[in-house]
């Protein structure tokens, strides 16, 4: 039987999905990695922060960070003791929680205070922020929909604390051992993609994270030459972010958080320096910007 495709409604992209298998194809990036060897990042003790961390595809990650014998984890939320990820990790010798709302510059820079007082270098930093809709914020479906206030809201989650984050971690970054730098972004942040419109602020916003990790990665390849910073779609993700948007959405191709992000620690392990700036979906496709 030949492969079924729909055409992916949730994230409003032309591009057809293979359907016919839970297990997404692993393109060559992810090949590069020996099934169930645990990933050299050139120490034995990785460093790793986490934004995100108190629920969802964020915690899901701290979750595998651990399992992949993380020495010490940073992990953030808006309010960490209210979330269920302090509970599942919580604080010890080496899970530290940190306060950080990723649309107030002076959080970020207190948390990254924290971190850097904390240690001397990370060898994997993970954004997971991401807002489609909130309270009586929606995706716009016409022009007329389009909100200059709820621009930049949607703006300040999804695309700016991965850059003003690694400005102020940024001794922590540089150096000669191996970085991964990554943010989630979405496909619908592919200009190219871009057949049905709509979603004028997360598209944008996504678009605009994008361009900002792709220039990260130039300036930080100068300061680290063994660096990979990537923009990582994590497909459909059953969290409160796509909830809303999961009706015409297959059941092999909605995915658990858990799931997401073992694909996403795998895409992670297959990526080097030749391969910073790029954008790639959990299968370690490359999508075009």
């Amino acid at each position: 039987m030949g492969a079924k495709h729909h055409i992916c409604n949730l994230h409003r992209c032309k591009t057809a999905c293979d359907t016919t298998s839970r297990q997404p194809r692993l393109y060559p990036v992810t090949m590069q990695i020996t099934a169930g060897r645990r990933p050299d990042l050139g120490r034995a003790d990785m460093h790793i922060l986490i934004q995100g961390a108190g629920r969802g595809i964020g915690l899901a990650l701290a979750q595998r960070a651990r399992a992949a014998g993380a020495s010490q984890l940073f992990l953030t939320a808006r309010d960490p003791q209210s979330a269920p990820g302090y509970d599942l990790l919580p604080p010890s010798d080496d899970v530290m929680w940190l306060t950080l709302d990723v649309t107030e510059p002076d959080s970020i820079a207190a948390a990254s205070t924290k971190v850097t007082a904390a240690t001397d270098q990370l060898d994997r930093v993970i954004f997971t922020a991401g807002m489609l809709q909130d309270g009586s914020i929606r995706p716009e479906k016409r022009i007329n929909d389009i909100d200059a206030d709820v621009l930049t809201r949607v703006f300040q989650t999804n695309a700016l604390a991965p850059v003003l984050m690694a400005r102020e971690l940024w001794p922590l970054l540089r150096g000669t051992h191996p970085l991964h730098y990554a943010a989630l972004s979405a496909r619908v942040g592919s200009i190219s993609d871009n057949a049905l419109g709509g979603w004028y602020a997360y598209r944008a916003s996504k678009a605009a994270l994008n361009q900002l990790m792709r220039t990260l990665s130039i300036e930080l390849a100068r300061a680290n030459p063994a660096a990979c910073v990537a923009s990582l779609h994590p497909g459909t993700v059953d969290t409160n972010l796509s909830r809303p948007f999961q009706a015409n959405v297959p059941a092999e191709k909605l995915f658990t958080a858990s799931y997401a992000a073992d694909c996403l620690w795998q895409v992670l392990d297959g990526l080097d320096a030749r391969m910073t700036g790029g954008f790639f979906a959990y299968d370690g496709s490359p999508i075009p910007f």
